[in-house]
């Protein structure tokens, strides 16, 4: 089981969607992330990740570090990461990050949408997650 206390990158309460926080982004942030990420693959359940409105202010030392992490571990989060959606309302950063997301799908397998709202993303997250998963998640 997982223990939303233990995890501080990510927010995983409304598990199987799971939501990145941008204030966990900051110098050195990276090996939490790899602790968190380890723990995600090891619970085996599938998961769809958002990346809401995010900065442009990753230390590229931890950028490194996570990229390295993924190459490692790309068929083992395949098979437990659904989707990863990134919400964006400005059309721009939104198009950029759909270039980006073109080149982590072929990359790792997994597809990728970027949306211009949370609501868009859910909507996506519907169709990804089995029923039972979705009905826990609005009760929780």
């Amino acid at each position: 089981m997982l223990d939303s206390a233990t995890f501080t990158v990510f927010d995983i309460r409304s598990f199987p969607v799971i939501t990145l926080r941008n204030d966990a982004i900051r110098p050195g942030y990276a090996e939490q992330w790899l602790r968190e990420m380890d723990r995600l693959v090891a619970h085996g359940e599938p998961f769809v990740m958002l990346h809401v409105e995010m900065p442009d202010n990753e230390p590229h030392e931890d950028f490194r570090r996570r990229g390295q992490w993924l190459k490692q571990n790309k068929e083992a989060l395949a098979r437990v990461c659904s989707m990863l959606i990134t919400v964006e309302s400005d059309d721009e950063k939104r198009e950029d990050a759909r270039g980006r997301g073109r080149g982590a799908t072929k990359a790792f397998g997994i597809p990728h949408r970027a949306v211009g709202t949370l609501a868009e993303a859910l909507d996506l997250v519907s169709y990804r997650t089995p029923p039972r998963c979705m009905s826990d998640r609005a009760g929780a």
